[in-house]
């Protein structure tokens, strides 16, 4: 077997058993409650396990005849103990344990199996003991283990219920008893009544007396109620010696009827040797001494107890007056808890006759008694005597009874002067039963003005360490507390309150709700700091903190302040972010200084190193994103143009206490390029505000071509806003400052956003901006939106047109000035100057500028010169396919370069010629004669080589 993993295993059991231990029962019981430990290694197949061998034993019973049973039952057995492995339980062990502890012969043993006879499970092991003891005992007629295992296996069968033992062999037992004793009865008489008490008084109270065998027999056998199995009838209600089993036998001796009624445990046992007493020994009964008397008063039955009144009624030389010499008295009293009427009803009206001065603990606990008469009788005597000699704490207790609560308070409220009942008896009243509690409400109201109590009364209620079990007398306390102003209280005693779990919401609630802690210490308010960090108390904490009128600026400490604002915890950096925003000015920041700022000679010295430090804090490269997000927010603020913008400054009405000076474009500037995204939106934002302050509006090209769109506005709003009467003029800069090559150069940005402002600059101001020659310079661009930009920019701007310069188109009826004249970019002398400049651009175009890279990051390659003219001939095409005037221009340049050697070119002119002619078919197009066949150019190199 594996070592046991019980608290209690056999060696404890046998160790006990040996040293004759008076709690062997209770230890054996504790054993055998728990499970049989586990083999150590899992049983070979086919081994009978102890639940196997439970089920064959099962089965066996449910055989038909007695043969087949005992014969299954009796292989199993045999099977079980026969195989090594797995060993049975230890606890079959208990069996030879017990016998040699009866066997043993002293008096411990036998009191120990005595015990355990009455109460151990019956189950292997402990049964195999108890049988063969119980054989012992009939053998060397131990009466009283005899007794001992007789009633268990009677009542055992009266009980029911499931066990290892089967009911059959329970009932074969008891059956055996009852044998044995008739036997008994019939072969010695002189013993029979000796052995019959013996199980008698085993029974307990909660016997199932109507289903007993063997004290059915005892006291009915001769009515013959019974067949093969039980008994039908019950205990005789009446008369239960009419039909006793060998009614001469009783007649020889009281003693062990008066030994019954001495010692039995259930009423119809005493019963029983009651009637006999009376019946066969009346001269006894007459002759019984004051102290046997006096036991029977303390026995908890009622038939006793009415034997006891009736044999006092019964005798002169007993009367009540007599009582207290006969050493009665206490017996007599006794009777007040005793669960017969009778009995109680003597036993008080000797009490008012006789037990006058009954001591008021006896009173107080008769008070508690199920019985109303009782309890009447214990409160009249009560109250007959003296408040003050009783005492106030005897009083308070009576509150606790219904019969004496009003006599109890109102002795309390006018037997005692106010200041007799010290504070610690009505904090125990406070704490009390449901009585005591409306007492001491109702007596503290009553005896003291509002607030002449104290705060200080109350918070040692609450500091009682009851409080945490009495919800009522804590929610009582709370009430009258909070009457109080929270000065009164006391600081120190409320924080610590904040950390209890009772109370904590409460005293929270009225910190909250202070204006002032006079006696907050510097101390305190470090204990406040640490509560910050508990979830129960975090909200309470900041609220005090955060109250100036509670605790000053200073008390809280710029690096503890900072130190929050660091954390990622929301609700701590948010408390900070806020403290800090409406309670330091920028001086604070710095250092070398405390919170409470610098002198006023040294302001400025301390102003601008408090900013340069909330510069390094907003944009440091160490500094955690709470603390980032914080001084930024912080510098917003207190910017003079944009702070009064702020939602947090017009939260908190935070008044700037920033120059624009120390927005510097040094400190600016760089941040636009930081990794980091809330940088670089706090660097725009300053950026929009600065810019022309700065002096770097001709620097917002620089930023266009950022990866952050964040940035990127920047330069489109300053750009695209360029003229606008309604942009911004701190931000958008004026037509005159555009310079064209950096406008130009934006078409080329890998940004696609960037080459889309390129080009509607260009188209707005190309006046100013463009010219022919830079357009033969877009053309060449690898995005094929520029190109087609740049024919479509060549045909709109350039083209001949028969208008004078300046001409406007005349105002229409009802608006007061003409329409804006026609852009004049430069106009070509005719339309064969216009050809010429074409020519001239797609016969120059060199290699084509690498594009951007493409959806995956791989760069694409160079374009050669064909495919770049293979890509302007294309737009040229498209935008010819779609005007008509212009398709006339250029199909004469195209047909030109259908003469080229390169076949891609030649190639890609016929294509657009015959696009062309598809598309226009009403006109002519220069460039092709009637059937659409290409002719040779004017000059042979004019494809080029």
């Amino acid at each position: 077997m594996a070592s046991s993993p019980n608290p209690i295993d056999i060696a404890n059991v046998k160790q006990l058993a040996e040293s004759g231990s008076p709690g062997l029962a209770d230890v054996l019981g504790a054993y055998l409650e728990q499970p049989d430990p586990a083999p150590e290694t899992p049983p070979r197949e086919g081994a009978l396990t102890f639940p196997a061998f439970l089920r064959l034993l099962s089965i066996a019973q449910g055989m038909r005849t007695p043969e087949e049973r005992r014969e299954r039952s009796t292989d199993a057995w045999k099977r079980l103990l026969a195989q090594p492995d797995p060993a049975p339980p230890p606890r079959l062990d208990l069996a030879d344990l017990l016998v040699r502890l009866y066997e043993g012969g002293t008096d411990a043993g036998r009191g120990a199996v005595c015990d355990v006879a009455r109460s151990a499970p019956l189950v292997f092991g402990v049964w195999g003991g108890l049988k063969r003891i119980y054989k012992l005992a009939e053998a060397r007629l131990d009466a009283q283990v005899f007794g001992a295992l007789a009633a268990r296996f009677d009542g055992e069968v009266a009980a029911g219920g499931r066990r290892e033992v089967s009911r059959g062999t329970l009932i074969y037992m008891r059956r055996r008893a009852w044998r044995f004793l008739r036997e008994l009865g019939r072969s010695t008489p002189e013993l029979y009544p000796q052995f019959v008490v013996e199980v008698l008084r085993q029974y307990t109270p909660d016997t199932r007396f109507g289903a007993l065998w063997v004290a059915n027999h005892v006291w009915a056998h001769r009515s013959r109620k019974y067949d093969g199995r039980s008994f039908h009838g019950g205990v005789p209600p009446n008369d239960m010696l009419k039909h006793r089993a060998f009614d001469d036998a009783w007649k020889r001796s009281p003693d062990p009827l008066m030994l019954l009624l001495s010692t039995c445990e259930a009423d119809p046992p005493a019963k029983f040797a009651i009637q006999g007493l009376r019946k066969d020994f009346p001269e006894a009964l007459r002759n019984v001494t004051p102290a046997w008397l006096a036991r029977l008063a303390h026995r908890p039955l009622a038939s006793a107890h009415e034997f006891l009144v009736e044999t006092l009624l019964g005798s002169p030389e007993l009367h009540q007056s007599k009582l207290r010499s006969l050493g009665l008295h206490d017996a007599v009293l006794a009777l007040l808890g005793s669960p017969s009427a009778k009995a109680r009803a003597f036993a008080i009206e000797y009490g008012r006759a006789h037990a006058a001065d009954l001591d008021p603990e006896r009173l107080d606990a008769l008070l508690a008694s199920p019985h109303k008469e009782t309890r009447a009788f214990a409160a009249a005597a009560l109250g007959g005597r003296s408040p003050r000699a009783l005492g106030y704490v005897f009083l308070g207790r009576l509150l606790e009874r219904g019969e004496t609560e009003a006599f109890a308070a109102k002795a309390l409220s006018e037997s005692f002067d106010r200041a007799e009942l010290p504070e610690g008896f009505l904090i125990d009243m406070l704490y009390g039963e449901s009585a005591q509690k409306r007492w001491a409400a109702a007596y503290l109201k009553g005896k003291y003005r509002p607030g002449e109590l104290g705060a200080g009364f109350w918070v040692r209620v609450l500091d009682d360490p009851r409080h945490e079990d009495d919800d009522e007398a804590t929610e009582h306390a709370l009430e009258m507390l909070g009457k109080y102003p929270v000065a009164a209280i006391g600081t120190p005693w409320l924080l610590g309150a904040l950390t209890r779990k009772s109370i904590g919401h409460e005293v929270a609630g009225w910190l909250k709700k202070a204006d002032a802690l006079p006696d907050l210490t510097d101390e305190g308010v470090e204990r406040l700091k640490g509560l910050v960090f508990s979830a129960d108390t975090r909200a309470v904490a900041l609220e005090v903190l955060g109250n100036p009128k509670i605790v000053a600026p200073r008390q809280l400490t710029l690096p503890w302040l900072l130190a929050l604002a660091r954390r990622a915890d929301p609700a701590l950096n948010g408390f900070a972010r806020r403290y800090l925003l409406a309670h330091m000015k920028p001086q604070d920041f710095d250092a070398g200084q405390g919170a409470g700022g610098a002198s006023a000679a040294n302001v400025r010295g301390d102003r601008e190193a408090g900013t340069a430090r909330l510069f390094t804090l907003a944009l440091g490269e160490k500094e955690p994103e709470p603390m980032r997000a914080f001084a930024q927010t912080y510098l917003r603020c207190h910017h003079p143009t944009l702070g009064p913008e702020q939602s947090e400054a017009k939260e908190l009405e935070l008044k700037p206490s920033l120059k624009r000076a120390a927005f510097t474009a040094e400190r600016i500037w760089p941040a636009l390029f930081d990794k980091r995204e809330d940088v670089r939106r706090f660097a725009a934002l300053i950026t929009r505000a600065e810019l022309r302050a700065w002096g770097y509006q001709t620097r917002v090209y620089e930023l266009a071509h950022s990866d952050a769109k964040e940035v990127r506005n920047i330069a489109f709003d300053a750009l695209r806003k360029a003229g606008d009467p309604s942009a911004d003029p701190a931000l958008a800069l004026t037509p005159e400052e555009l310079d064209p090559a950096q406008v130009f150069a934006l078409t080329e940005s890998l940004k696609k956003s960037a080459r889309e402002l390129g080009l509607s600059l260009i188209l707005k101001h190309y006046a100013r901006l463009g010219g022919p020659e830079r357009l033969g310079w877009l053309m060449q661009s690898a995005d094929r939106e520029v190109r087609l930009f740049a024919v479509r920019l060549l045909w709109e701007k350039h083209r001949p047109r028969d208008l004078p310069p300046g001409w406007r188109p005349r105002a229409a009826r009802g608006e007061a000035e003409p329409k804006a004249p026609i852009e004049d970019a430069g106009r070509f002398a005719d339309v064969e100057a216009l050809r010429s400049f074409l020519r001239y651009v797609v016969s120059g175009i060199p290699a084509g500028r690498s594009p951007e890279p493409g959806d995956d990051a791989v760069p694409r390659r160079r374009l050669s010169a064909s495919e770049a003219k293979r890509c302007v001939i294309e737009i040229v095409r498209d935008l010819a396919v779609e005007d008509a005037a212009f398709a006339q221009l250029v199909a004469p340049v195209i047909a030109e370069f259908t003469g080229s050697i390169a076949k891609g070119e030649w190639q890609a002119c016929l294509a657009a010629l015959m696009r062309l002619r598809r598309a226009h078919p009403g006109i002519h197009l220069e460039g092709l004669d009637g059937d659409g066949e290409r002719r040779s150019p004017p000059s042979a190199g004019a494809g080029g080589a």
